[in-house]
Order: C-alpha cells, then structure tokens, then sequence
C-alpha cells in the first residue's frame, strides 16, 4: 500500500509540475522544419585559399535522416578526394531542438579532429544560419554556417571560421538533392 501511495504521490506532484505525460517523450514540433533537409544531397562549390590550404573545388555527399525517435536528424558529409584537394573532410552531425532555449542545435565531428557546437534560431525566410564555437587546430574559432533554400531540391551552404580575429570563408557550395 505504501508503494501505491508514494507513486501516486510522486505523479500528482509532476501533473502539478506540468510534466505528467502519458507514453513516452515526442519530439518538439519544431523538428519538422528540419524534414526539407532529408535525403541525399550532392554538393560543388569553391573553397578559397586559407588557413587550411590553397583554394580548390569541391564535391560532397551530404546524407540526413530523422534519427532516435525523431528527436534528431543525424547525418554524415563526406567530400571527394581530388588532386587539388588530397585531404578531404569528413565529418558526422546532429541537428536537434533546444525547447528550453527556443532553439535549433547543430553538433559536428570530424576528421580533422574538429568538433562545434551551434545555434540557430531557425528558419529566416529562406535562410537558417547557425552561430557557435568551432574546436580546430588546437584553438577555439567562431563558426558560421548559412543555409539557404533555392527550391525544393536546391539549397546553398556557406561555411565561415573566425579564427585569431580573422574571418575565413571555409567553403561556398550547391547542394542538390539526388533522385531517389
């Protein structure tokens, strides 16, 4: 009997907490603006001189899926080795909502030994730029990453580090959904 009554105890107290559900947890809402960024996108673009070597072309695979009951979409961003570019980034992300903060979350990984952390307050217009630290080369830079929707299978990523005070365009490319 005691049991029954602590249980019932500690469910009165969380219903008047306001956290009282029924089932388990459903992702925010707001993870649905995310779904434009589902599938398998094929990217090109220019990556110009910098503190990561001379400017080259880019080619890229980028793959999202919602993930982990669809509290995230998680993918992977692989761009192709050529002669011009002999050391090619890979890297794996995250991208979430904060319901707390009111915000888009972004984590990154990858070869490089690179990892962020990065916000975005989510879709302005046709735009979604996400904010945050960047670690790299054993420093600590300011990312930017700016996203902008060209259509429905059609977005443009541009990539900015700001490291030791200076601004660097990293890459600025087109990403095409591949047909499925």
């Amino acid at each position: 009997m005691r049991k029954v009554l602590s249980a019932s105890a500690i469910a009165l107290f969380f219903a008047a907490l306001g956290l009282a559900q029924e089932g388990p947890p459903k992702p925010p809402p707001e993870m649905a603006n995310l779904k434009y960024f589902a599938g398998t996108w094929s990217c090109t673009g220019d990556s110009p001189a910098g503190p990561f070597g001379p400017a080259h072309k880019t080619q890229s695979t980028l793959t999202l899926k919602s993930d982990l009951d669809g509290f995230w979409y998680t993918g992977s961003m692989t761009e192709a080795k050529t002669a011009a570019n002999p050391h090619p980034v890979k890297g794996m992300l995250h991208i979430g909502y904060d319901s707390a903060a009111k915000q888009y979350v972004q984590l990154w990984v990858d070869n490089f030994g690179s990892r962020a952390t990065q916000t975005s307050p989510g879709w302005e217009g046709d735009s979604m730029t996400y904010t945050g630290d960047q670690q790299v080369m054993g420093e600590t830079a300011t990312a930017k990453d700016t996203l902008a929707k060209k259509g429905a299978n059609e977005f443009t990523h541009k990539f900015e580090l700001t490291m030791k005070g200076e601004t660097h365009t990293i890459v600025e490319e087109t990403c095409k959904k591949k047909k499925m």
